[in-house]
């Protein structure tokens, strides 16, 4: 009896020091722990769920479920539904609840007695949960500060998943494309990306998941259709040290890349006009001499007809290859300042096709059918402008029309006078254009020719149009042809014809010339020019010598080269300007649209001969410059 009174105490303070550890354990928990019996009566609590309902286990014991505060009012038992389904209930409780804070409940029933109907009670665990909504609270705010400061960003930005769709975006994103996130977001980023530049993006978006920073431009396409050219910058998104995602933003260039293509069309011409330049200085001099040769013998009597023919025929080839020579000029030289005069827009669009011949006659012939062109231009048409840029627009519409008319046909470029403006248009009637592509026509980088085209001809017409105050229009319909139009501000005297005095001969006492010309054929050719005139000649053969024979001399008149050794023929005008200024100057050089307007005002120039030139033309200048000096001086005298 002893032992076994012994065994019961011991069983007893087991099972007691057993509840003491599971006590102490459970009032160790955060989380609130409630346990019901079968009637739905508190047993037990710990001390978290004393803290949840502030009060102690002595007051809280024996009341029911529905007497506790994370209780909905009006809402159905929790107890209640978990105890008679037999299964869990998991709810998540705002702040409306008994308690006023938001809780997060599990009920778990506990298994029912085989002995017994009833259920054998629940076991309830209310976990607090302010300190995570109030860090989600702060989150989700950090997240719209940081999502403000994003959309504030100047570049668009992007996050992809892995599978490059568009997971995020930010405002400018959609008011730089147009394309709203809801249309945006869950579609691939090739959407917005232009076929020529999708490969490139693929491979850059590829890197960037395999953990590389990318830097690359591409072309995206707007939802009016713009394309745009953007500097893009891509990086890898972490998560749990694996990547998830890529963060792209992107900058628009498409201004600076047409700059700087501008810039390198420039740095083209340039190099271009420098080389005709070369080209035309020294065939120029050759011509002038070849010119200038065979008019003497023509002005000699004693030739016979057949003799006197073919030397025509050499001044007359000799002018056609001057004037290709001018024509390359015009076409390369580009001003670094535009200046504005009156332009015959009837011999500029003539000049034009006589360049681009080689153009259309070669497409021609690779063509199923010929290409015909046909110039309309009865009459001088004068506008302001800068001819060189003006003729680059010319052949741009003229190369545009070429490459539309795959079948070959007819282009029309033509002039005219609407009211107060001068125009010219080039028409032809080739494959033609739909309305969307002539929207986009001007529009840079835009082009309908493939890898062959650069997009920039037409938006750079469409700018030097702007520039000259002018308008440049476009109708076109699918199988009939396309029409530029172009007009310009008329010049006042442009809507006459323009007409010249014919020179007559013009008798002058001998005058003391100087000839200033390094190019040894050209100088002899003058001298003996003028001294056929009866003049008397001096030479220098540089800038350097015409200055020293100027301070030992006195002159009439000086004929000086433009391209001079040591010093130019500008520098030796404005000497004479400073120094002799009644001595009147012609300069003779294949450079003549070189010569600034601010060089007259600097430097005495009277009259300017291109070469090849005439030589009675220059023996006719000369004796008019002549006659009106002396004409002047007799009318000084007088009075």
């Amino acid at each position: 009896m002893t032992t076994s009174t012994e065994a019961h105490i011991n069983l007893c303070n087991s099972l007691m020091a057993a509840e003491r550890v599971w006590e102490a354990t459970v009032d160790a928990l955060t989380d609130a722990v409630y346990i019901f019996d079968r009637d739905k009566r508190l047993k037990k609590i710990n001390h978290a769920g004393e803290l949840l309902e502030r009060a102690n286990r002595s007051f809280l014991v024996g009341r029911r479920c529905c007497d506790m505060l994370w209780r909905f009012e009006g809402a159905s038992c929790m107890v209640d539904r978990a105890m008679s389904n037999g299964a869990e209930v998991d709810v998540e409780l705002d702040s409306s609840n008994k308690a006023h804070r938001p809780l997060q409940v599990r009920v778990i029933p506990q298994k029912r007695d085989p002995q017994q109907e009833a259920s054998g009670g629940c076991v309830v665990i209310a976990r607090d949960i302010s300190e995570l909504r109030q860090a989600e609270e702060e989150t989700s705010k950090n997240r719209a500060f940081l999502a403000s400061l994003a959309d504030l960003a100047p570049d668009e930005i992007y996050t992809l998943d892995t599978e490059h769709r568009i997971t995020w975006m930010n405002q400018r994103a959609e008011s730089d494309t147009g394309l709203t996130r809801s249309v945006l977001l869950g579609q691939v980023f090739s959407m917005i990306v232009s076929t020529e530049s999708n490969a490139e993006a693929e491979s850059a978006l590829g890197c960037t998941l395999r953990g590389e920073q990318r830097q690359f431009e591409l072309r995206t396409i707007c939802a009016d259709g713009r394309v745009r050219c953007m500097d893009a910058h891509t990086s890898p998104l972490w998560h749990d040290g694996a990547i998830t995602g890529v963060m792209v933003f992107m900058s628009d260039i498409t201004e600076r890349k047409l700059a700087q293509e501008c810039a390198a069309r420039s740095d083209k011409l340039r190099a271009l006009g420098e080389l005709a330049a070369g080209v035309a200085h020294n065939l120029n001099n050759s011509l002038t001499v070849i010119q200038g040769r065979a008019q003497l013998l023509l002005m000699r009597s004693g030739a016979d007809d057949a003799k006197k023919k073919s030397l025509e025929v050499i001044t007359q080839a000799v002018g056609d290859c001057s004037q290709t020579l001018r024509r390359l000029l015009d076409f390369s030289r580009r001003n670094a300042t535009r200046a504005t005069a009156p332009v015959d827009l009837s011999e500029l669009v003539t000049s034009s096709v006589e360049i681009a011949r080689p153009k259309w006659q070669a497409e021609s012939a690779n063509k199923t059918g010929s290409i015909d062109v046909r110039v309309v231009a009865p009459r001088p048409v004068m506008a302001m402008g800068d001819s060189s840029e003006l003729r680059e627009v010319v052949l741009n519409l003229i190369f545009n029309a070429v490459d539309a008319m795959t079948q070959g046909g007819v282009i029309e470029i033509g002039t005219g006078v609407e009211g107060a403006s001068a125009k010219f248009w080039v028409a032809d009637n080739g494959a033609g254009m739909m309305p969307e592509v002539v929207a986009r026509i001007f529009e840079p980088f835009y082009s309908t020719k493939g890898e062959r085209g650069t997009g920039l001809g037409l938006s750079a017409s469409h700018g030097i149009i702007e520039n000259h105050g002018g308008d440049i229009k476009v109708t076109s319909e699918v199988g009939k042809g396309t029409r530029f139009e172009v007009v310009l501000p008329l010049h006042k005297a442009g809507s006459s014809v323009a007409t010249e005095a014919k020179a007559e001969a013009v008798e002058v006492k001998p005058a003391r010339i100087l000839v200033v010309e390094d190019e040894e054929n050209v100088r002899l050719l003058l001298n003996e020019a003028f001294r056929t005139g009866g003049h008397e000649v001096t030479e220098a053969t540089t800038g350097a010598e015409a200055l020293k024979s100027l301070d030992a001399k006195e002159f009439d008149l000086m004929v000086c080269d433009l391209g001079l050794p040591e010093l130019s023929g500008l520098h030796v005008a404005r000497w004479v300007k400073e120094f002799r200024p009644n001595m009147p100057v012609i300069i003779a050089t294949g450079f003549a649209g070189m010569i600034a307007e601010e060089d007259y005002d600097k430097a005495r120039i009277d009259e300017v001969i291109s070469k090849p030139y005439a030589v009675a033309d220059v023996l006719m200048r000369a004796n008019m410059i002549l006659a009106r000096e002396a004409s002047e001086h007799r009318e000084t005298v007088l009075v």
